[in-house]
Formats: C-alpha cells, structure tokens, sequence
C-alpha cells in the first residue's frame, strides 16, 4: 500500500451592512497590493506543510522522493514520486486513488499526497514549490491562479458539490416568515432580507463566508451575478450588494458562525451539510429557484507535471467506478453529473447547477472583496447647531431626520464594525467646538452587564432633539480634530473614517481655523500616506456650501455629497463605496 504524508491542513480564523460603515471602505484601496503582484487569487495563507514520498509499487531506487514539479524520466522508470496536492475535502479518495494506480501499474508509479488547503497552495507556489497535479476544492481557485501566470492544465471534473443556504432547522423553517419558499430566487431573498433587516424583522442573520478561500460562498456569488444585476459590472445592483454582504463576512469555516449564533444561515456545499450532520449537528439546507451554485473540483495538471503515465493512471483511478464509491463516501457528486450522496437534510431532487464559474467573475469578486471586506472604525460627527431646528416638512425638523437615519444606521451595522460619536457646534466645552459623547468602540463589545456598545449609541441618538441644539456650526475645528483622532488612533488591518454630517456651513462665531487653514492641515497630514484616514462629509438641506465641502474633502481625500433628506444616505453610501471599489 502507498504511503502518504498528509499534514493537518491549515486553518484561518478570524446580518447584512447597510448605511454609514460601507462607504467608509474606500481606503482599503491598499489591500489590493498582493492581488496586483500575483493577480487575484486566495488569500494567503500560513507556510505550507510539506508531505515525504510515498514509495508504492516497486522497490525503491536511489534518489527517489517527493518532487516538487518532476519531469518524465527516459529510460528505465526511476520511481520518481509525483506530487499531488490535495484539498482536504478530496484528500482520502485521491489517496485510495493513488494506491490502486500504483498496485495496478506495470511500471513503477510512486505518489506523495499532500493535504493543501486554498491559502496555502498559493502561499506555497509564491516560495517557488509546485506540485504535479494539484485537487482544489474550487475550479475557482484554479482559475484565479491561471490569472496569477501559473501554467495550469485543467482536466476533467473529479467531483461536483452543489450549495444550499444552511442553517438550523427551526430557522430555515422560520424563512416562511420572510416569503422564502423553494420558488424564491437568491435575489429575491436578499430584497426580503433586506426589507426585513430595515423593519425591525425576525431574527435570522444572512451571512457569507470570504469567497476568495470559501469554496461556496464564490459559487453562490458567482452563480447569482447575473441574476443580482452583475457583481462585476460597477454601479450595478449586484455589486451594490457584494458590498453589503462584505463587512458581515466570516473568515473561516462559515458554518462555525452557526454552531456560535443559531440564527446565522450561510451557504454550504451538500459535502459539509453531510459532515457536519454525521457528526451530529442539526441543519437544515434551503434549495432556491435557479440554485445558489455548485462548487465544481477539477483534476489539475501543473507545468510539466511529471510523468504523464502516473498522472494519466492517478486521473482514471478517481474517474473510476471505485472513485465514485470513495466520494460518495465524502458526501461528493463523482464527476460532473454523478449521484447525489442522499445527505439527510437536503431534497432527494436538489439538481446540479452546470455552469461553471466564470473566470471574469470570480476575479473581479477576489479583486473587490479585498477593498472592501476589512473592519471599519467610524468617527461619527453630527451637527447638533441651532439650525439643525429648521422644518424641512409636516412638522419634521432636520435634527428629527438625522435621528431617524442615525437610529436606522445602527440597527443595520454588523457587531464588529467600531463607532465613535461626536456632536459638534460652538464653544460645547468652553472654547471647544467638539464634545465625545460616546467612545469608539466595536458595536458588538459589553460595556457592563447586558449592555453593548450599540446599545448606548441607541439610546443616546434616540435622545437628539430641539434642546440637544445650541450654538453655531463650528466646522473647520471638528474636522481637523476628528481627523487628528483618527490618526493617532490609527489601526493598520482596518478602515479608518471620520463621517461628518452638517446642514450648513462652517459659521465659528468663536473664531477658530479658516477654510484655508484646515484645508492646509489636512493635506500635510494626509501627504505621507502612512495613516490614511477616509474622510466622507454629507451636507443636508437648502444652506449647505456645497464648494465648502468639496474643497475640505478633497484636502483629505475624500468624498463630499449633497443631500435635501438624510433618508437618502443609505442609498448613497453604497453607491460610493460600489464606484470606488470597481
């Protein structure tokens, strides 16, 4: 029998965002750097874990091992190992694979099997190793290493897993409640979704994993992107929506979010609803109209890989007959059209979805996902002066408006997402402009016993009103000290933001900076780069100097808008970030 090395794979650790913290992302631009060296791929990962030859078939010759890229061998066969590097879900059928091509061989075929997660394939080809036939998880993951300049030779299809969203069963039947039903389309769920989140509605969580190393999610994005309205096309509805899903995203295994928050639904492939039943856990799978995506795993030839007879003999040996007994063992579809494993959970009829991932698609969604994934960290400014008191319709004040959109911002933003709260105007505290009224903090962080973070934000922006108002609209000093904040408070794997709303112009009755003066300091503090902090500054109302604001933005940065409602800031922020990530 063959011996394999097959190392434990490496792990990475660690519902929906709307409103204020997606537009915030626009300086995660940086994060593309790796994409941009080695095109878009899988995230990196650890260092790899290298596997010792297997030796099967024949008696050992000297010099015989694993090969990290080999070449056929002229003359007598030499028993060279071939490298194969295997997904961890494929690992136990490509190692029975491999001991019957080496049994069955007249000559000497040898294997070294090796388990490669999607990160560290990729970490590992970036240090110069390659094996010669590589398993992924995903013809993803292949596609975007092809992009990368990798000399890959795509063959057929080893197994089929198709994606269902997947959670507990009392919360996949409770989707009724949301008008989810197997005729529903995964756009429409989404809307509902959405619609529900905004109301105040059940308590389901809609969460996805990183697409660039979670084989389901990227086929559920990439299976509904034209259904969505093209996930790679800026501006569009789909791209709008890759961005909402990105800040709640969970890094890892997705389904470790159900086990710790029973009303999260992710996507999942039928082979990990399958694991995870056999081991006891009770879920449930939801098949929609049109499906969410199959992940499809090819058998990948890489560069020369090897010799081709072992390689031919390994590919029959996992097409074979008894290939297609050891995935379905796995819970895997053999081939492209193979039976279903009949996992207990899953309709009897679920069908394939036969498209493959497009290579485009799966690209642009690895590209932007890096832009605009990382955590935010929002220094939040509002103007509380006198004029915030102005009636902008049926008795509705603007300080009303921003309350209503402030209160509906929270109840949205995911748990991880770091939000501080200052109100601005003139002389607050003595001579200063700006008072902290709560902390920058994670949403999601217990301040005391049975209160978060989000809870105090609430409850002190449920208080805004006519006598929160005083003074005037000192503008120019809030800015510079809220950018200044964000800079000494600086945190390099996150976004950091400062989002200023104001109904007018900067009117410092105590004197203070000039227009030209805060507009220098940002540009020299903003000119090493080092510390970039995104600035977005929302104007509202008939009285705002629209030049005013696109002048101090630009010095920093960033972005300016107009609005007559602030219920229209939630469309807006998404709409920039979209643009800016495209």
């Amino acid at each position: 029998m063959a011996k394999h090395s097959a190392p434990e794979p490496v792990n990475f650790g660690a519902g929906m965002v709307v409103l204020l913290v997606v537009v915030l992302l626009v300086g995660g631009l940086g994060l593309l750097w790796w994409l941009d060296r080695d095109g878009a791929g899988p995230a990196d990962g650890a260092a790899s874990g290298d596997g010792a030859a297997a030796t099967t078939g024949a008696e050992e010759s000297d010099g015989a091992g694993a090969s990290g890229g080999g070449s056929p061998v002229e003359g007598p066969p030499s028993c060279e190992a071939v490298t194969v590097w295997s997904a961890p879900e494929l690992l136990p059928a490509v190692e029975s694979a491999a001991d019957r091509a080496a049994e069955g061989s007249a000559d000497c075929f040898t294997y070294a099997v090796v388990s490669r997660d999607t990160a560290v394939f990729q970490a590992s080809l970036r240090d110069g190793e390659e094996p010669d036939v590589w398993l992924p998880s995903s013809l993803a993951w292949a596609q975007l290493v092809e992009q990368s300049g990798t000399d890959l030779d795509v063959g057929q299809t080893v197994a089929t897993s198709p994606v269902l969203l997947t959670g507990r069963p009392e919360v996949v039947a409770g989707l009724a409640d949301l008008g989810v039903g197997p005729d529903s389309t995964f756009a429409e769920v989404l809307q509902q979704y959405q619609e529900s989140v905004a109301s105040g509605g059940p308590e389901v969580s809609l969460r996805l994993g990183d697409p660039r190393t979670d084989p389901a999610s990227m086929a559920l994005l990439g299976s509904t992107s034209d259904q969505l309205g093209g996930l790679s096309e800026p501006g569009s509805p789909g791209r709008n929506l890759l961005v909402l899903l990105a800040q709640s995203s969970i890094q890892g295994d997705p389904l470790a979010a159900v086990r710790s928050d029973p009303t999260t639904l992710v996507p999942a492939t039928e082979q990990q609803l399958g694991r995870a039943v056999a081991d006891g856990e009770e879920l449930r799978g939801v098949a929609l109209q049109g499906g969410v995506g199959t992940v499809t795993m090819p058998f990948v030839r890489v560069g020369d890989a090897g010799s081709a007879e072992a390689v031919d003999a390994l590919e029959e040996q996992l097409l074979s007959e008894d290939g297609a007994a050891d995935l379905l063992a796995l819970d895997l579809r053999p081939g492209a059209d193979g039976e279903a494993p009949g996992v207990p959970g899953i309709p009897e009829d679920l069908a394939l979805q036969a498209a493959a991932p497009d290579a485009e698609v799966s690209a642009r969604l690895a590209r932007t996902w890096a832009v605009i994934a990382p955590q935010s960290r929002i220094l939040t400014l509002i103007d509380i002066s006198g004029s915030m008191e102005a009636v902008v319709g049926e008795g509705t004040t603007r300080i009303d408006l921003t309350r209503e959109a402030a209160q509906t911002a929270l109840a949205v933003v995911p748990g991880q997402t770091a939000i501080g709260l200052w109100y601005f105007a003139t002389a607050l505290d003595d001579d200063t402009d700006f008072v902290e009224v709560v902390p920058l903090r994670p949403l999601n962080e217990e301040v005391r016993s049975g209160v978060t973070h989000e809870d105090v934000l609430l409850a002190e922006t449920e208080d805004l009103g006519l006598d929160t108002l005083q003074g005037d609209t000192g503008l120019h000093d809030a800015l510079w000290a809220a950018y200044q904040f964000m800079q000494e408070d600086y945190r390099p794997d996150a976004i950091s933001s400062v989002l200023l709303l104001t109904d007018g112009i900067n009117d410092d009755s105590t004197g203070g900076l000039s227009e030209d003066e805060v507009v220098e300091r940002l540009e020299e503090a903003r000119a090493p780069g080092d510390r970039p902090v995104t600035v977005v500054l929302i104007g509202m109302g008939p009285d705002v100097d629209a030049d005013a604001l696109e002048r101090l933005a630009a010095a920093a940065g960033g972005e300016s808008l107009v609005l007559r409602d602030p219920r229209e800031l939630p469309q807006v922020f998404v709409d920039v970030v979209a643009r800016r990530a495209g």
